[in-house]
């Protein structure tokens, strides 16, 4: 076993090929107390003495609310004998207070925690919050393997000469296999490759209704040779909250119209249709036991634990005695016009599109520019080394640089380009959340969270500009390094040739 945390019920469950291991995730309101936080603990004490759940995930401001931090509902849950597993979300948090939230975590033995970017912050006091999103995901896997190798930190840094003590994480990560068009499914699945290179150790699907779509999951991690325990999320909404997510209003969660409309049926039976959407849930658990998901990743709201444990029941009943084929069927929601990365062998091989003009014109001059076997590039570098030499000359070149990238590609001057990893399109400028390594998962049908039916999500534009021609082309390479925004409003040019920025160029010619 990778971990030392030996005693630790999730980590024991979740690394025993033999284990399903099962997981809850609850959302603390806003408020240190009150009902809903009695309610919370309640179903905690009794999932604690069930036994069948393993770990009890707390969100992070979910929806970019303000809420109670899931690090102090984590150390009531971790009392009361059960594994707290905490959001760790990234739009409220700079790098510094990410590593400050670490520590804690640390001290208060809190070691188990699902990474992800977070949904953009909403409305707080007087008025929409600042997002924050200084790292993204694959950027804090990151500095948590770091952090659990006792590296010590960079020499630049206050006190980076002293080696920290070996911080012993489990960090998880997610990913959606439920996107529809092309641009999006494809760079979920190239973030998952980045997440696992960072350092994950488990991953976490979204929610989602459609059987294909978590197959597909499966067998794209067995094509790529991922091996990391996979959890499937499950579920179960009530009336009102299917219709949320069907109007589109919950980030990235793709809710089909043909599961409300069944739901409205069953909405008028005695109990308000509250059985059937359990045992859809239990259905849908054994399928996916069956296809080989490590586990699941239960949710739902105003579920006390007796619908749970009724949920778990079923789902061990019909693992035993249901035709699988027959109950994937009968729990299948696909949405509609959804694009497949494994489609039906009866249907035509994919063809990408070639890269547009605008890309190939500006991989051409970036080609022949900045890179070490370009024509031009000995002339650029040893110009731009003599100009950094120079104050004056310093700050034309960087004007230039200015008025061009600007009229060209929107440039916010970050100091540290990242146009050639996005299709020469600026994430500063394009993407509200600036993701460097890939999308978020908040899209929808390829439009941003931030902007929906407004704009194209930022890295569906970057796609379209040059597909991938195959799966098999998809990144798996460490992410791209934080900003150092030191550098915000330099030369990124000057930045690159002199090896300041993520490159690291050797900054002496040859």
């Amino acid at each position: 076993m990778p971990f030392s945390q030996s005693t630790d019920i999730f980590r024991t469950s979740l690394f025993q090929s033999q284990e399903f291991t099962i997981t809850f995730e609850l959302v603390p309101g806003r408020g240190s107390g009150g009902k809903r936080l009695e309610k919370i603990l309640r179903f905690a004490e009794e999932a604690k003495k069930d036994g069948r759940i393993k770990a009890l995930s707390i969100t992070d401001n979910p929806g970019g609310h303000p809420a109670l931090a899931p690090t102090a509902l984590g150390l009531d849950i971790q009392a009361l004998g059960i594994e707290p597993l905490i959001h760790f979300s990234l739009k409220d948090k700079n790098r510094n207070m990410a590593e400050s939230q670490l520590f804690e975590c640390h001290r208060h033995g809190l070691l188990n925690l699902l990474v992800l970017s977070g949904d953009y912050p909403r409305y707080g006091f007087h008025g929409q919050a600042l997002p924050v999103f200084d790292l993204d995901s694959p950027q804090l896997l990151t500095l948590i393997d770091r952090l659990r190798r006792t590296l010590p930190l960079e020499k630049e840094a206050p006190g980076g000469v002293m080696p920290l003590p070996a911080m012993d994480f489990l960090a998880g990560c997610v990913v959606s296999p439920f996107k529809t068009t092309e641009a999006e499914q494809i760079f979920q699945y190239a973030k998952l490759l980045t997440k696992v290179c960072a350092g994950a150790h488990f991953v976490i699907s979204q929610l989602g209704f459609d059987m294909t779509k978590y197959q597909e999951l499966l067998s794209f991690c067995s094509q790529n040779a991922i091996s990391l325990p996979l959890l499937a999320s499950v579920f179960i909404p009530s009336i009102k909250v299917a219709e949320i997510m069907c109007q589109g209003q919950v980030p990235g969660v793709i809710f089909p119209p043909s599961l409300l409309r069944l739901m409205h049926q069953e909405v008028a039976s005695p109990d308000k249709g509250e059985e059937a959407r359990l045992l859809r849930g239990a259905g849908m658990v054994a399928v996916l036991k069956h296809m080989g998901y490590a586990g699941v990743h239960l949710g739902g709201n105003n579920l006390d634990f007796s619908k749970i444990a009724f949920l778990l029941d079923q789902a061990e009943y019909l693992t035993k005695t249901a035709n699988v084929q027959e109950l994937r069927t009968e729990v299948d929601f696909p949405a509609p016009a959804t694009w497949y990365l494994f489609p039906d062998s009866g249907q035509q091989a994919r063809t990408a599109p070639a890269p547009s003009a605008r890309f190939r014109l500006n991989r051409q001059i970036h080609d022949s520019v900045f890179t070490p076997e370009g024509l031009i590039f000995p002339l650029a570098r040893a110009v731009s080394l003599q100009v950094d030499l120079n104050k004056q000359a310093r700050r034309l070149y960087t004007f230039c640089e200015h008025l061009l990238k600007t009229m060209l590609f929107r440039c916010r001057m970050c100091g540290d380009c990242t146009l050639a990893e996005s299709s020469y399109l600026c994430p500063q400028s394009g993407c509200p959340k600036k993701m460097i390594n890939g999308p978020c998962g908040g899209s929808l049908h390829g439009f941003c969270e931030v902007y929906p039916q407004e704009r194209l999500c930022f890295w569906v534009k970057a796609y379209h500009s040059n597909p991938l021609s195959h799966i098999e082309e998809l990144p798996n390479c460490p992410p791209l390094p934080p900003k150092n925004w030191a550098l915000q409003g330099t030369s990124s040019w000057l930045n690159y040739f002199a090896g300041r920025d993520h490159y690291q160029l050797d900054s002496e010619p040859e």
